[in-house]
């Protein structure tokens, strides 16, 4: 990485995630990513950082998007469109305060064909939140291929990405330690409402010796 990547809490940056974005950014079709799937699920797992990454506070103006106007706050006007509450604090333009990974490298863990992947993802000018303000910025994408499919459950068993808890017990995910929270799992992953039940990933770090690990795993 060229710059701190911002992760948010709720965002989890899968793989399948980048590469619709990047499908999107230039018109085209995103709905057959060069990715596995399980049911509707992809084998692509959310953003690790590698290493022990040093974070600081990115703060930036927040300011009405189009996705806003989905606000149930936000309410038709017969005259101009819409009004806009400027008394409670969620309507105001505020300051909005990230927290930004200082990593020297991301990997996602994937299964699916690794040319097209890498060529749709080396298409995106940055990753995370604000990369247009110089956040996220990359300076090289790779692939190193793996013997194992480590892109829904990560070795020591815990998640590598929010899977719905009605495909678990298929994928061989046991539940007895899982972290359960309603989650969008798909593209477009800003769609609520495809929200469903998922056992959620518990962490974004791995160590330079379990990467190690991961390339020789058989």
């Amino acid at each position: 990485m060229d710059s701190p990547v911002i992760l948010s809490s709720d965002a989890y940056l899968t793989l399948d995630s980048l590469l619709s974005a990047s499908c999107q950014l230039r018109g085209e079709d995103d709905t057959h990513l060069p990715l596995r799937r399980t049911a509707d699920v992809y084998h692509a797992s959310a953003g690790i950082l590698v290493g022990n990454p040093i974070t600081s506070e990115a703060a930036f103006l927040a300011r009405l998007t189009v996705r806003d106007c989905n606000n149930p706050r936000i309410k038709p006007n017969k005259k101009s469109g819409l009004i806009i509450s400027t008394v409670s604090f969620p309507d105001k333009a505020r300051l909005d305060r990230y927290q930004a990974f200082h990593a020297a490298k991301v990997i996602w863990l994937g299964c699916g064909d690794p040319d097209e992947t890498l060529r749709i993802l080396s298409r995106l000018p940055g990753l995370g939140k604000r990369y247009n303000a110089g956040y996220g910025q990359v300076s090289a994408y790779s692939v190193t291929p793996i013997q194992r499919d480590f892109s829904m459950q990560l070795p020591d068993d815990t998640l590598a990405r929010p899977v719905p808890i009605r495909i678990c017990q298929q994928l061989g995910i046991d539940l007895s330690h899982a972290h359960l929270d309603r989650a969008t799992y798909k593209p477009n992953y800003f769609d609520f409402t495809q929200a469903d039940l998922c056992a959620l990933p518990t962490t974004r770090l791995i160590n330079k010796d379990d990467v190690d690990f991961l390339k020789e795993a058989i």
